[in-house]
C-alpha cells in the first residue's frame, strides 16, 4: 500500500502535470483496446468442472481407447416435415439420414457417429418408440467438450441440414454453445441498459453533466483495462466467457464507487472554503487512499478464487483482481488530473445547484447513528436476528450444475432439448458410463454389469464394449433426471462397487460430473476461505491499526452472504421471483454461483467496509470520540455509500435481463448482497457494535500497535476540516 508521501507524489504530479496524466492514460486505454477489443472471441466456454475429477479421468480414459467421449456431445434429432410419423423404412428417408450421418462424421472434433439404421445394435434406443423421431448421436474426440464442443455443434449445425426432414440439435455441446452465444449478447444488452441508467442515476447525485461523466469515464477505462488482462490472460490459460460479463458489471460499480467518493470529496473541500489545490490535494490523501486501499481489497478478495481449478472460478477471479486494481488505479489518477483542470468547473453543466454536495454531513444519517447508538443492544440483536432469519433457507438449499436446464427458451437447441427427455430414455442424453480400467475377463465384467444394473434407480444398461485392450465401458439410463438426489445416490452406488481384481472403475456422466463438481468445490473451497479472511484481516488491520474492526468486518460480512444466499433461495428455489425475473431455470441454486458470490460479497462488502471506516477513523485521528467519530463517519458516507449502493445494484440487475438461469441467479445474489451491506449492515449493525464496544474497537496487541506504526496506512499531514464544514 502506498505510504503517504507517495499520495503526496501524486497529488502533486496531478495538480502540475494533468495533461501528461491524462496522455498516458489515453495511451494504455488506446494500446489496451486495439489488443483486447475482440477478447469475446479467444475465451472459452464457462469450464464448470475440475480437470482432475473421476469423471474427466473416465472420459479421457474411454476416449483415448474409443476415439471420441463415450457419450453423445452432439444429438441430431430427425422428424418427419409434417409432424408424423417418420417413414424409416423408406428408402429415400434412409438416404436422406445416412447423409446426414456422414455430414456429422466429417464435422469437426466429432469421432464416432451412430446411425440407428446403419447400426441397429450400436444404435439401440435412437428410434422413439411413437415412431415419430430418430436420433443421431455424435462422440466428441476432444477433452474440452465445454469449449471445443461449441466449435463442433457450429460446424454440425453449417453441415447438418435438411430440405426433406426436419432436422434440430441438442446434447451437451449445442447446449453450451448457444448459452455462449447468449452470455455475448446479454453483454451487450446489459450495457444498453446499465450506461443510460447510471447517467441518470448520477445526474441525480451530482446536478451536473461533468461530475456525472467522471465516474462514467472510470467505468469505461476499467472496461478497456480488463478486455486487455483478459486478453492476456487467454493466451497463456484457458479463459472463461462468463468473466466477461462480471468484469463489466464490477467496473461499472467500482467505477461508480470511487468516482464518486472523489468527486464528492473534492466538491465537499470546496464548499468547506478550500482553495482548488488544496482540496484536490486533501482529496487524493483522503478520497484516493480510501479508492486505492478499496480496490486493493476487492482485488485480494476476488483473486483468491484463482485458487479455484474450475475455469470458471478462477477466469472471474482474475478478471475481478484485475477490476479492483485497474478502477483504483484510474480513480487515483484520472480524477486528481481531470479536478486539476476542471477546477470549479467540475460543478459545469449543472442541472440544479446542490445545496449539499454528496458527501457532506447529513443530518438525516447522523441522526440515525445517534439514535442506533442510544440502543445498541436491541439494534444489534435485532438487526442480526433480521439477517439470520433471511439465511435461515438455505438449510433448504437444492444445488443444481450443468446440464440441459440451462438452456432458455428461444435458443436454437430449446426444442430439441426439452422434446428428447420426453420421447427417449434417458440413456440417450444423460447416460451413466461405468469405465473398467485394466485388463479384465468377460466374465467378471459380465459379474459387475449384474451388480450395477441391480443398483436402485437404474433401469438398463448396454453390455460392456472393449474399445481397448485395458479399457472397457458400459452406459447405463437412470430412473430419475440427471441432477436429482436419487440419480446422484444411484451413481454413488455404482462407484462403490467392488472392482475386478487388477482394474479400477471410474464412472462419468452428467450425473457423475455434478457429484465431482460439487465435492472439488467443497474441498478447495476452505482454501479459499482461509485465504480470503487472512487478506481482509490484514488489510483492515493495515488500515486502522485494531484487531476487532477487522474481525468484526468478517462477521459482518459472513451474515451479509448468508442472508444473500438465503435471499437467494426464497427468490428462485421456492419461486418468489420468478415471475417478475421470468425466470424459466430449475427451482435450485447454481453450485459454482455460491462458491462466486463468497468471494464477490466479501470483497464488496469490504469495499464498503473500508469506504466507512476510513472515514470513522479519519474523525477519530482528530480527536473525537469514538461515539462522535462514528456519528460523524456515518453521516459523511451515508448518502455517497447509498448512492454507490443503488447504481452498483442497477448496473447488476442489468444483467439480470439474461435467459440463462445461472447468469440470472449471479446477478440477482450480487445486487441483494450490496444492498443488503449498504442499508441493514451499515446503518444499523456498524453503530450498534461500535457504540458497544467503545474505544475497544481500537484494541491491539503491543506488538501490533507497533507493527502497525511501522506499516500502515495513514493519510499523512491532511489538515483539519474548515470551520465551516466541521
Amino acid at each position: 500500500m502506498p505510504s503517504a508521501s507517495l499520495l503526496q507524489r501524486i497529488a502533486g504530479l496531478t495538480w502540475r502535470r494533468p495533461r501528461l496524466v491524462l496522455l498516458v492514460v489515453a495511451a494504455f486505454a488506446i494500446v489496451a483496446g486495439v489488443v483486447g477489443h475482440d477478447v469475446e472471441h479467444h475465451l472459452q466456454a464457462a469450464g464448470f468442472t475440475d480437470p482432475a475429477s473421476e469423471s474427466e479421468r473416465a472420459t479421457e480414459v474411454v476416449r483415448q481407447a474409443l476415439g471420441s467421449d463415450p457419450n453423445p456431445g452432439i444429438v441430431v434429432l430427425v422428424r418427419a416435415k409434417d409432424g408424423g410419423r417418420l417413414d424409416t423404412k423408406s428408402p429415400a428417408v434412409r438416404a436422406e439420414v445416412a447423409r446426414l450421418a456422414r455430414e456429422l462424421a466429417q464435422t469437426r472434433y466429432v469421432g464416432r457417429v451412430v446411425n440407428p439404421l446403419a447400426q441397429p445394435r450400436a444404435g439401440q434406443g435412437l428410434v422413439a418408440a411413437d415412431g415419430r423421431s430418430m436420433i443421431l448421436s455424435a462422440g466428441l474426440s476432444v477433452v474440452d467438450i465445454e469449449d471445443k464442443g461449441g466449435v463442433a455443434a457450429q460446424d454440425a449445425r453449417r453441415r447438418v441440414h435438411s430440405t426433406l426432414l426436419d432436422v434440430s440439435m441438442t446434447g451437451y455441446a449445442p447446449g453450451f454453445k448457444d448459452v455462449n452465444d447468449q452470455t455475448r449478447k446479454d453483454l451487450n444488452r446489459a450495457e444498453l441498459i446499465a450506461f443510460p441508467a447510471l447517467t441518470l442515476l448520477l445526474l441525480l447525485v451530482f446536478r451536473g453533466l461533468v461530475a456525472a461523466a467522471v465516474p462514467l469515464l472510470l467505468g469505461v477505462l476499467s472496461i478497456i483495462g480488463t478486455l486487455f488482462v483478459l486478453r492476456l490472460m487467454s493466451i497463456f490459460v484457458g479463459t472463461s466467457l462468463f468473466a466477461l460479463n462480471i468484469a463489466t458489471a464490477l467496473s461499472l460499480g467500482l467505477a461508480v464507487d470511487y468516482g464518486l467518493l472523489m468527486v464528492s470529496r473534492y466538491r465537499e473541500e470546496i464548499d468547506g472554503g478550500r482553495s482548488p489545490e488544496e482540496a484536490h490535494r486533501i482529496t487524493v490523501l483522503t478520497a484516493g487512499r480510501t479508492a486505492l486501499f478499496s480496490g486493493v481489497t476487492v482485488a485480494g478478495g476476488m483473486a483468491t478464487l484463482i485458487l479455484m481449478p474450475q475455469r470458471f472460478l478462477y477466469s472471474v477471479g482474475a478478471a475481478g483482481a484485475a477490476v479492483g486494481i485497474l478502477s483504483a488505479v484510474s480513480a487515483l489518477f484520472v480524477v486528481p488530473a481531470l479536478l486539476s483542470l476542471l477546477g470549479p468547473r467540475i460543478n459545469a453543466l449543472s442541472v440544479r445547484r446542490p445545496a449539499k454536495s454528496v458527501s457532506d454531513e447529513s443530518d438525516g444519517w447522523m441522526r440515525l447513528a445517534r439514535a442506533v447508538m442510544r440502543r445498541p443492544i436491541l439494534v444489534a440483536l435485532a438487526t442480526m436476528g433480521l439477517l439470520l432469519a433471511l439465511a435461515a433457507p438455505l438449510s433448504q438449499t437444492v444445488l443444481t450444475g450443468p446440464s440441459g436446464q440451462a438452456v432458455s427458451s428461444g435458443l436454437p437447441s430449446y426444442d430439441a432439448t426439452k422434446y428428447v427427455p420426453a420421447h427417449y430414455t434417458r440413456g440417450v442424453t444423460e447416460a451413466v458410463t461405468v469405465a473398467v480400467h485394466g485388463a479384465v475377463t468377460p466374465a467378471a465384467l459380465a459379474n459387475l454389469r449384474r451388480q450395477a444394473l441391480a443398483v436402485p434407480g437404474v433401469v438398463r444398461g448396454t453390455a460392456f464394449a472393449r474399445p481397448g485392450a485395458t479399457v472397457s465401458y458400459m452406459n447405463l439410463a437412470l430412473s430419475a433426471p440427471a441432477l436429482d438426489r436419487s440419480a446422484q445416490d444411484a451413481v454413488k452406488a455404482i462407484r462403490a462397487l467392488r472392482p475386478p481384481s487388477g482394474a479400477e472403475i471410474l464412472v462419468s456422466g452428467t450425473t457423475a460430473r455434478f457429484i465431482d463438481q460439487k465435492q472439488s468445490l467443497l474441498h478447495n473451497a476452505p482454501v479459499v476461505v482461509v485465504a480470503i479472511s487472512l487478506i481482509i484481516f490484514v488489510l483492515m488491520f493495515l488500515l486502522t491499526g485494531s484487531v476487532v474492526i477487522p474481525l468484526k468486518t468478517l462477521l459482518m460480512n459472513a451474515l451479509t452472504l448468508a442472508a444473500t444466499l438465503g435471499a437467494l433461495v426464497l427468490a428462485f428455489q421456492h419461486g418468489w421471483l420468478t415471475g417478475p425475473l421470468q425466470y424459466e431455470g430449475p427451482a435450485a441454486i447454481e453450485v459454482s454461483s455460491l462458491v462466486f458470490l463468497f468471494a464477490v460479497t466479501f470483497a464488496l462488502a469490504t469495499d464498503y467496509a473500508v469506504l466507512v471506516i476510513a472515514r470513522i477513523k479519519e474523525q477519530h485521528d482528530r480527536g473525537l470520540s469514538n461515539e462522535e467519530a462514528v456519528a460523524t463517519g456515518i453521516a459523511r458516507t451515508g448518502r455517497i455509500i447509498s448512492a454507490a449502493a443503488v447504481m452498483i445494484a442497477v448496473v447488476f440487475l442489468a444483467f439480470a435481463v439474461s435467459p440463462i438461469f445461472f447468469m440470472k441467479e449471479i446477478a440477482v445474489g450480487m445486487t441483494v448482497a450490496v444492498l443488503i451491506d449498504a442499508t441493514i449492515v451499515r446503518a444499523l449493525l456498524v453503530p450498534s457494535l461500535m457504540r458497544l464496544l467503545g474505544e475497544r474497537n481500537w484494541w491491539a496487541p503491543k506488538p501490533l500497535r507497533v507493527l502497525h506504526r511501522r506499516y500502515g496506512i495513514s493519510e499523512g499531514a491532511a489538515p483539519a476540516p474548515a470551520e465551516s464544514n466541521a
